[in-house]
């Protein structure tokens, strides 16, 4: 075959292997949805906009550090949208990151081993096609993990470009495609996964130079200094509102001794045996829809062959270059993916959560610092498999690996429980609940008591009203201070009977909505009969419309609004998710304003540029002011975050 001929065909094996899962996951139709991402992109336009603001608008409001690099992949989801069905951008989605993902470690294989094209085949396929990609990204169905597998090859690549070479263009390739994969870092945990790669590789170029090391290592220093000043200042849309609001987010969460208790369950199912496999004992258990396939001996046997062959590409390319940054890669990414298991992991672990508590983060390090134990792996699995002379025999493992092996991923069985089709009613609930134009949110029935439900149209996963309803709604617990204890003391009520008007009253919930599909046993809810039965008893509450599965009820106060003072008369004007303006109409003494989203101490009440000092919580879970001064004036409420705030 013709050079020209060899490297159109690796380019269009590289193409239609993404193409062809692609349209096996998508063929029938559906949208895939379930898990932590819930229905996330199905209402991309209602997000893009949300995405932007540092409070995000679920429950009754949460800080939310992490949704804003959000805001480009469902910008770009928006924009598709108005063209084509909602399935097929999601699809766009999943093929855009696979083709990035294997063409990235094409070029980054390709460039580190010196033009050897067929090893960077094999590795950018197998890169794609293994049990760890199967199970810790695709079937793991998180956003984030997906763009994270796709970008970090990138990402190594223009950032070793940049250090080796120092030309321009890398530097803005480098600063695009950190601003297009921005949603990686929605999971801060990828910040590690990507910067301690990108660290080592200049540690080891520079302990690599044997001449004028120090003028070589001052060289890489300052490009590594450009590069993470370029990286943070592309980022800073994010970075800063990230940095100022994560201590009222994820700091009231959990201690570092539960992050650490949290890491020690988890780490049991990545043992150094499993991970040198690219396997986790759990989603290859006895209750994992895939046992009966994977405790098969030959499939052990596959795993074994390619451990070997990686292992063999491990020993035979010890005199190349890269190989010292490959084994790098590969010692970090096992020795931090293990967890707390043997060795060391228990001690450093311990001590690394005590006094760096952020780095809690890593408490699940095989789904999201697996990447760099995986990365090293593929390329040189490429390398061992070139070793063997016969042709024949490099396909057949090729095919067991990358086939047989992920069969699950060939057929689309990793979806197989994710396919969903969203009933037409919801459209219609939402359209008539929009013709109302108050603040009042919306409460999801049967309450739940956590955050999962299953429903009878194929869902099954975290609540996801928010996605189906323009509303605020409040479904589900959000693991944020103050509400969620609110949340649940409804919930008390609700089940038992007591008085819950009053707990309406204080969240503004105006609108209830029951849903008839719900799976309430294994959402472990009241049955929708028991709900129907317990709304019947309260006379504020009254039936509106009934829309397939869902009846739409309304509950009845003259107590229900955002904003609410015990004086004055207000009118008010939301600006936006984190600006308010509230018209005080002749004040003729000292009064509450009452602010009925979630107590955040980021939350500021100004009168003509003067912050009221007196900010404290109200209703067990919201925010209000005492406030002292007559007559007619505006007073601006903002969650502050930027200094122009």
């Amino acid at each position: 075959m013709k050079a020209s001929s060899r490297k159109n065909f690796v380019y269009i094996v590289l193409f239609f292997v993404p193409v062809i899962l692609s349209f096996i996951w998508f063929r029938t139709g559906h949208f895939l949805a379930g898990g932590e991402e819930a229905l996330s992109i199905w209402n991309s336009r209602k997000f893009a906009e949300a995405f932007r603001y540092a409070w995000f608008e679920t429950g009754t409001g949460i800080p939310s550090p992490t949704l804003i690099s959000r805001v480009v992949l469902y910008s770009f989801a928006t924009l598709l949208s108005k063209f084509l069905p909602i399935y097929f951008v999601q699809s766009l989605v999943f093929l855009s990151l696979m083709l990035t993902g294997v063409f990235s470690t094409f070029l980054l294989s390709n460039y580190i081993i010196k033009n050897n094209r067929k090893v960077a085949m094999i590795a950018s396929l197998f890169y794609l096609l293994n049990l760890y990609s199967q199970t810790q990204v695709w079937a793991r169905f998180l956003y984030a993990g997906m763009f994270a597998w796709a970008y970090l090859p990138l990402f190594l690549f223009l950032w070793i470009k940049w250090l080796r070479e120092g030309k321009l263009r890398y530097t803005l390739l480098f600063a695009v495609t950190n601003f297009l994969f921005s949603n990686t870092f929605s999971q801060p945990a990828y910040l590690f996964t990507f910067w301690i790669p990108a660290g080592i590789f200049a540690i080891v170029d520079i302990w690599a130079k044997k001449r004028d090391r120090f003028n070589f290592a001052l060289l890489l220093l300052a490009r590594s200094f450009v590069g993470i000043f370029l990286f943070t200042v592309v980022n800073i849309w994010w970075i800063f509102p990230f940095l100022k609001i994560s201590s009222s987010s994820f700091g009231l969460v959990s201690d570092w001794k539960t992050n650490f208790d949290s890491l020690r369950g988890v780490s049991q199912y990545f043992t150094t045996n499993q991970i040198l496999l690219l396997r986790q004992s759990y989603l290859f258990g006895k209750d994992s829809l895939w046992f009966s396939w994977y405790n098969q001996p030959w499939v052990w046997l596959v795993s074994v062959l390619i451990l070997v062959i990686v292992i063999v590409g491990w020993v035979s390319s010890r005199k190349t270059q890269s190989w010292k940054w490959l084994t790098s890669l590969a010692f970090v990414g096992w020795f931090v993916g293990k967890g707390s298991n043997p060795p060391f992991g228990f001690g450093f672990f311990n001590w690394l959560f005590s006094n760096f508590p952020f780095m809690a983060v890593l408490r699940n390090p095989y789904e999201k610092f697996g990447l760099v134990w995986l990365l090293p792996y593929s390329i040189f699995f490429g390398l061992g498999l070139m070793k063997i002379k016969n042709k024949l025999a490099r396909i057949g493992i090729l095919f067991l690996a990358c086939g047989m092996l992920v069969w699950p991923m060939w057929t689309g069985d990793i979806y197989k429980n994710a396919r969903v089709r969203v009933p037409d009613y919801y459209k219609q609930a939402n359209d008539y609940l929009n013709q109302d134009k108050s603040s009042g949110r919306i409460l999801m029935l049967p309450i739940i008591p956590g955050d999962g439900v299953r429903y009878s149209w194929s869902y099954q996963g975290l609540e996801p009203s928010e996605f189906l309803f323009d509303k605020t709604s409040i479904s589900k617990m959000l693991r944020a201070k103050y509400f969620d204890d609110k949340y649940f003391d409804l919930y008390k009520k609700f089940i038992s009977g007591g008085d819950y008007g009053r707990n309406l009253q204080e969240m503004n919930i105006k609108f209830l909505v029951l849903h008839h599909d719900l799976d309430a046993k294994i959402s472990g809810a009241s049955s929708s009969a028991e709900v129907v039965e317990t709304l019947s008893k309260n006379p504020q509450i009254k039936l509106l419309e009934k829309f397939g599965d869902l009846d739409i009820y309304e509950f009845k106060s003259e107590n229900l609004d955002l904003f609410k003072t015990d004086g004055p008369e207000i009118e008010y004007t939301k600006l936006s998710p984190t600006k308010y303006d509230i018209k005080i109409n002749d004040a003729k003494k000292p009064y509450k304003l009452i602010f009925k989203e979630t107590f955040d101490k980021n939350w500021i009440a100004r009168i003509d540029g003067k912050v009221q000092e007196n900010h404290f919580l109200i209703f067990d879970y919201a925010n209000a002011w005492d406030i002292d001064r007559n007559g007619s004036y505006n007073i601006q409420v903002v969650f502050k975050v930027w200094p122009w705030d």
